[in-house]
Protein backbone atom coordinates (compact mmCIF):
# COMPACT_ATOMS: atom_id res chain seq x y z
CA UNK A 1 0.00 0.00 0.00
CA UNK A 2 1.38 3.36 -1.02
CA UNK A 3 2.05 6.04 1.89
CA UNK A 4 -1.12 8.16 3.37
CA UNK A 5 -0.01 11.27 4.13
CA UNK A 6 -2.62 11.96 7.45
CA UNK A 7 -2.16 13.37 10.90
CA UNK A 8 -2.92 10.64 13.26
CA UNK A 9 -1.92 12.82 16.31
CA UNK A 10 -4.98 14.29 16.86
CA UNK A 11 -7.26 11.64 16.87
CA UNK A 12 -9.22 11.12 19.86
CA UNK A 13 -12.20 8.54 21.00
CA UNK A 14 -15.67 9.62 20.33
CA UNK A 15 -17.68 11.04 23.79
CA UNK A 16 -21.43 10.43 24.39
CA UNK A 17 -23.08 13.69 25.04
CA UNK A 18 -25.16 14.13 28.39
CA UNK A 19 -28.70 12.88 28.68
CA UNK A 20 -31.14 15.21 27.18
CA UNK A 21 -33.31 16.77 23.83
CA UNK A 22 -31.42 16.66 21.12
CA UNK A 23 -32.11 17.87 16.95
CA UNK A 24 -31.24 14.17 15.44
CA UNK A 25 -30.99 13.53 11.76
CA UNK A 26 -31.02 10.30 10.43
CA UNK A 27 -27.94 9.66 8.20
CA UNK A 28 -28.70 5.59 6.75
CA UNK A 29 -30.98 3.26 7.41
CA UNK A 30 -31.25 -0.43 6.35
CA UNK A 31 -34.80 -1.79 6.33
CA UNK A 32 -33.42 -5.37 5.28
CA UNK A 33 -30.92 -6.04 8.37
CA UNK A 34 -31.18 -9.06 10.20
CA UNK A 35 -30.55 -9.47 13.84
CA UNK A 36 -28.10 -11.78 15.44
CA UNK A 37 -30.80 -14.35 16.05
CA UNK A 38 -31.79 -14.41 12.09
CA UNK A 39 -34.78 -12.25 12.78
CA UNK A 40 -35.52 -8.94 10.38
CA UNK A 41 -34.99 -5.89 11.76
CA UNK A 42 -34.08 -2.09 10.59
CA UNK A 43 -30.77 -0.85 11.71
CA UNK A 44 -30.60 2.84 11.80
CA UNK A 45 -27.80 5.46 11.95
CA UNK A 46 -28.34 8.26 14.01
CA UNK A 47 -26.11 11.97 14.06
CA UNK A 48 -26.72 14.40 16.72
CA UNK A 49 -26.78 17.21 15.15
CA UNK A 50 -23.89 20.19 16.38
CA UNK A 51 -22.22 17.54 17.96
CA UNK A 52 -19.99 16.20 15.51
CA UNK A 53 -17.40 14.80 18.03
CA UNK A 54 -20.19 12.18 19.33
CA UNK A 55 -20.58 8.69 18.15
CA UNK A 56 -23.77 8.35 15.46
CA UNK A 57 -25.81 6.30 17.34
CA UNK A 58 -27.37 2.50 16.37
CA UNK A 59 -31.16 1.81 16.89
CA UNK A 60 -32.70 -0.96 16.09
CA UNK A 61 -35.92 -1.79 15.03
CA UNK A 62 -37.65 -5.53 15.52
CA UNK A 63 -39.89 -5.82 12.16
CA UNK A 64 -42.94 -7.83 12.55
CA UNK A 65 -43.29 -11.14 10.90
CA UNK A 66 -46.52 -13.28 10.16
CA UNK A 67 -45.66 -16.05 12.67
CA UNK A 68 -45.32 -13.96 15.73
CA UNK A 69 -47.00 -14.56 18.51
CA UNK A 70 -49.77 -11.92 19.35
CA UNK A 71 -48.40 -10.05 22.13
CA UNK A 72 -44.94 -9.98 19.95
CA UNK A 73 -46.18 -8.64 17.02
CA UNK A 74 -48.23 -6.01 19.36
CA UNK A 75 -45.12 -4.81 21.06
CA UNK A 76 -42.99 -4.76 17.49
CA UNK A 77 -45.67 -2.62 15.91
CA UNK A 78 -45.93 -0.51 18.65
CA UNK A 79 -41.97 0.43 18.97
CA UNK A 80 -42.16 0.39 15.00
CA UNK A 81 -44.53 3.10 15.35
CA UNK A 82 -43.36 5.15 17.99
CA UNK A 83 -40.05 5.36 16.03
CA UNK A 84 -41.54 6.63 12.43
CA UNK A 85 -43.76 8.40 14.47
CA UNK A 86 -41.00 10.29 16.19
CA UNK A 87 -39.28 11.18 12.06
CA UNK A 88 -42.65 12.03 10.96
CA UNK A 89 -43.07 8.98 8.52
CA UNK A 90 -46.49 7.56 8.38
CA UNK A 91 -46.99 4.40 7.60
CA UNK A 92 -50.51 2.86 5.17
CA UNK A 93 -52.50 0.85 7.85
CA UNK A 94 -52.44 -2.33 5.51
CA UNK A 95 -48.37 -2.45 5.63
CA UNK A 96 -45.44 -1.42 4.22
CA UNK A 97 -42.27 -1.71 2.61
CA UNK A 98 -39.47 -1.61 4.55
CA UNK A 99 -36.85 -1.04 2.20
CA UNK A 100 -39.00 1.97 1.12
CA UNK A 101 -39.77 3.07 4.91
CA UNK A 102 -36.02 3.00 5.68
CA UNK A 103 -35.17 5.01 2.24
CA UNK A 104 -37.48 7.95 3.37
CA UNK A 105 -36.48 7.71 6.97
CA UNK A 106 -32.81 9.00 5.59
CA UNK A 107 -32.25 12.59 5.98
CA UNK A 108 -35.72 13.07 8.24
CA UNK A 109 -34.41 15.12 11.45
CA UNK A 110 -36.62 15.28 15.01
CA UNK A 111 -36.23 16.76 18.33
CA UNK A 112 -35.46 13.65 20.34
CA UNK A 113 -34.57 12.55 23.94
CA UNK A 114 -30.96 10.91 24.66
CA UNK A 115 -30.17 8.47 27.24
CA UNK A 116 -26.75 6.99 28.56
CA UNK A 117 -26.21 3.18 28.94
CA UNK A 118 -25.39 1.93 31.61
CA UNK A 119 -21.20 1.10 31.47
CA UNK A 120 -20.19 -2.14 29.16
CA UNK A 121 -17.53 -4.63 30.78
CA UNK A 122 -15.19 -2.13 29.33
CA UNK A 123 -16.36 0.99 31.12
CA UNK A 124 -17.72 2.52 27.73
CA UNK A 125 -21.08 3.89 28.05
CA UNK A 126 -22.79 4.98 24.67
CA UNK A 127 -26.14 7.51 23.83
CA UNK A 128 -29.32 5.44 23.19
CA UNK A 129 -32.81 7.33 21.62
CA UNK A 130 -35.51 6.99 23.79
CA UNK A 131 -38.75 7.56 21.65
CA UNK A 132 -41.45 8.75 22.99
CA UNK A 133 -44.74 7.28 23.61
CA UNK A 134 -47.80 7.21 20.70
CA UNK A 135 -50.00 10.37 21.30
CA UNK A 136 -53.37 9.44 22.83
CA UNK A 137 -55.74 11.60 20.33
CA UNK A 138 -58.95 9.57 21.76
CA UNK A 139 -58.48 11.31 24.93
CA UNK A 140 -59.38 15.07 25.51
CA UNK A 141 -56.84 16.92 26.65
CA UNK A 142 -55.54 16.93 30.45
CA UNK A 143 -56.53 20.21 32.14
CA UNK A 144 -53.18 22.02 34.39
CA UNK A 145 -54.49 22.16 37.99
CA UNK A 146 -53.69 25.41 39.16
CA UNK A 147 -51.13 26.38 41.25
CA UNK A 148 -52.23 27.97 44.95
CA UNK A 149 -51.50 31.81 45.18
CA UNK A 150 -48.45 32.51 47.31
CA UNK A 151 -49.24 33.70 50.26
Amino acid sequence: MPFIPVDTSGVVESKPVPAGMYDTVITECDGAAVSKNGLPQMVVTIGIEGHEDAAPLRHYVSLPQQNDEPQKLKGKVLFLRRFVDLYGVKLDPSGFDSDKVAMELVGKRAKAEISLTEPDDSGNVYNRLITPRLKDDSQPAAKATPKPPKR
